[in-house]
C-alpha cells in the first residue's frame, strides 16, 4: 500500500513538472506578425508627431459603418499596446482584435524620424516580430494587450470589431496625436444628427475626399492648473501624470441633413394639411348648427314667453 502511494505521488509530481516545462517552451498566446498588409493604409502622418524633435505617439482610425475599424499606430520604443475594444454583443463570437501587422524593427535597430516612417510606409511585406496577446478586465472594462518581446519602433496595425453604426469612442492618454478618417461621403458636426466631443484641433479632406479629424495632445493640462500641480508635487510638466480622456464621434452620410430637412418638410406639410382639415371641419359643423337653429324659429320665442 505504501509503495502504491509513493508511486502515485511520483507520477503526480512528474505530470506537474512536465506541464510546467511545456508551458515555458510553448507559450500559448505567442504569435508572429504575418498579417495581411494589403488591407491597411500606412501613411506617415507626421504633421504633429514631432515637437522639438521629440516623437509623439500617433494613432489613426479608419472608420466604417460595417462593424470594423482599422487602426494604425505610429510608435517609438514601445513594448505594450493597450487596446480597449468596443465589442458588439451581436458578434460575441468574433475576435475583437485581429489581423495584426507590424512594419518596423526593434528599437535598438531603428530610430524614430520622419524619413524612417516614410520608408516604412512603402514596405510591401510585414516585419516578423514576435508578440503576445493577453486580456484583462480593469474596473469592469476589458483590455487587450499586444506585448512585444522587445521595444519596437514603427507601425502597428490591427482591425477592431466595433458595434455597427456610425459611432466610435477612443480613450487617449497624452501626450498623443489621434486622427479619425471618416468613410468617403460621410461627415460630422451637425448637433441634431451627430457631432464630435471634444471639438477636434484640425479638420481637412484628404486626396480621396475623406474627412479627417485630428486631436493633438488631447487632455494635456495647461496654464495655471499645470503650475499648481507642479508646485503641489514639486515635479516638472513631463512628470505630471495626465488622466485619460475620451474622444467620441458620431458621423453620418453627407446627404443625411438634406434627408432630415426633407423629412421635416413632409411632416410639416402633413401637419398643415391635418390642421387645415380640422379647421374646415369645425367651420362646417358650425354652419350645420346654425342651420339647425334657424329651422326652429319658435324655440327662442318659447324661451322668452316663459320668462
Amino acid at each position: 500500500m505504501k509503495k502504491r502511494i509513493t508511486l502515485a505521488f511520483c507520477i503526480l509530481m512528474f505530470v506537474l513538472f512536465a506541464g510546467g516545462c511545456i508551458d515555458e517552451l510553448v507559450p500559448v498566446d505567442q504569435q508572429t506578425s504575418i498579417g495581411n498588409i494589403s488591407v491597411y493604409e500606412f501613411e506617415a502622418f507626421t504633421n504633429y508627431s514631432f515637437i522639438d524633435e521629440e516623437f509623439i505617439p500617433t494613432s489613426t482610425f479608419y472608420l466604417t459603418g460595417e462593424g470594423l475599424t482599422k487602426a494604425v499606430y505610429m510608435v517609438e520604443n514601445e513594448s505594450v499596446i493597450d487596446i480597449i475594444p468596443l465589442e458588439d454583443l451581436r458578434s460575441s463570437n468574433e475576435d475583437p482584435v485581429n489581423n495584426i501587422v507590424v512594419l518596423g524593427d526593434y528599437s535598438s535597430n531603428l530610430e524614430a524620424s520622419v524619413p524612417t516612417f516614410m520608408n516604412l510606409s512603402r514596405s510591401v511585406e510585414p516585419a516578423y516580430i514576435n508578440y503576445t496577446l493577453s486580456e484583462d478586465v480593469i474596473r469592469g472594462q476589458k483590455h487587450i494587450y499586444i506585448t512585444f518581446s522587445e521595444p519596437i519602433t514603427g507601425f502597428v496595425a490591427f482591425t477592431m470589431t466595433t458595434p455597427r453604426g456610425q459611432d466610435f469612442l477612443y480613450i487617449t492618454t497624452p501626450p498623443s496625436v489621434v486622427r479619425f478618417v471618416l468613410p468617403e461621403g460621410y461627415t460630422t458636426g451637425n448637433p441634431l444628427i451627430g457631432k464630435t466631443s471634444p471639438t477636434p484641433d484640425d479638420t481637412y479632406y484628404d486626396s480621396s475626399g475623406r474627412n479627417n479629424l485630428v486631436w493633438v495632445n488631447q487632455g494635456t493640462a495647461t496654464g495655471s492648473i499645470t503650475e499648481r500641480l507642479q508646485i503641489f508635487s514639486n515635479s516638472t510638466i513631463s512628470q505630471v501624470n495626465q488622466a485619460p480622456r475620451a474622444i467620441s464621434i458620431k458621423y453620418y452620410s453627407e446627404s443625411a441633413p438634406m434627408g432630415l430637412m426633407a423629412a421635416g418638410g413632409i411632416l410639416g406639410l402633413a401637419a398643415f394639411v391635418v390642421l387645415s382639415r380640422s379647421r374646415r371641419e369645425r367651420k362646417r359643423l358650425a354652419r350645420i348648427r346654425e342651420s339647425v337653429e334657424e329651422s326652429f324659429p319658435g324655440k327662442d320665442k318659447n324661451k322668452k314667453g316663459k320668462n
